[in-house]
């Protein structure tokens, strides 16, 4: 009998020794398989943030774009004939500014809502971006054309005495 007891302890020893070997490769299998999870975690967010950044990054270029375009257009079919007539007298400087604000509702209708939504979750406001777009277009268009100026014509205290073009200065460049 006293062998019969020893055999029962011993089982009774091996049972639960398998079963805290079972235990803790249970445990080191949840430890890994909650590793691998938060490592999928963060290469999904990472993702989607490449993801958020990439389609942030395409709306800022579409905007930029299309407002660039869109002055570029105004100033070769509109633009330069109302400066020119606001300049003579024969139109008010409201025409002009409302000029400004055709473009930029053109503008704004034209980029997608989504576009429009990613700006300003990112960026704060999609208008004062679209602003500042069409802004520097204008700056831009009209540091690249030259003013033309007439004999006799006073331009910020020089007197033109013969036609001659004077260039504005380079702005931002």
């Amino acid at each position: 009998m006293n062998m019969e007891v020893i055999t029962s302890a011993a089982s009774e020893v091996l049972v639960n020794v398998v079963l805290a070997v079972i235990t803790l490769a249970g445990a080191y299998a949840v430890y890994y398989i909650r590793l691998a999870g938060t490592k999928v975690k963060e290469q999904t967010s990472q993702i989607k943030d490449e993801s958020a950044r990439k389609v942030l990054e395409n709306a800022l270029a579409d905007v930029l774009n299309l407002a660039t375009l869109s002055v570029g257009a105004m100033e070769q079919t509109t633009a330069r004939a109302l400066r020119d007539a606001v300049k003579a007298g024969a139109a008010n400087r409201e025409e002009l500014l409302a000029l400004g604000k055709q473009v930029f509702d053109e503008v704004k209708a034209a980029i997608a809502p989504e576009a429009q939504r990613v700006i300003t979750e990112n960026l704060g406001s999609f208008d004062e971006y679209l602003r500042k777009c069409i802004e520097d277009a204008v700056l831009k268009v009209k540091n690249a054309d030259p003013i033309l100026t007439l004999p006799g014509e006073v331009l910020d205290g020089v007197t033109i005495t013969t036609e001659q073009t004077v260039e504005t200065p380079d702005v931002g460049q």
